[in-house]
């Protein structure tokens, strides 16, 4: 019995973890610029559309910013239940 309670308290707990990771996508010639901007889209089950515009120019328009340095991309899921990409944009 005490080795069931343990093995379901260990996959209680590998359930509720989540994931998080970036990755960058592109970059200019040029030093990352001084403004920052954010666009996210997400998902709940990973097909039920929460949001949908995660695109460079909605991320530069968030910031403000006319000439893009980088672009990276942060990825973050829940259980696989919520879903979500966010498109980080900086440049002047």
């Amino acid at each position: 019995m005490k080795k069931l309670f343990a093995i379901a308290t260990v996959a209680l707990g590998l359930a509720f973890m989540s994931c998080s990771s970036y990755r960058p996508v592109s970059a200019g010639a040029g030093s990352v610029g001084a403004k920052h901007g954010e666009a996210t889209a997400a998902k709940l089950f990973g097909f039920i559309p929460l949001s949908s515009d995660n695109t460079m120019l909605k991320a530069a328009q968030n910031g403000g910013i006319e000439h893009i340095a980088t672009v990276d991309q942060k990825y973050f899921s829940f259980l696989g239940l919520y879903t979500s990409v966010t498109t980080i944009v900086t440049g002047d």
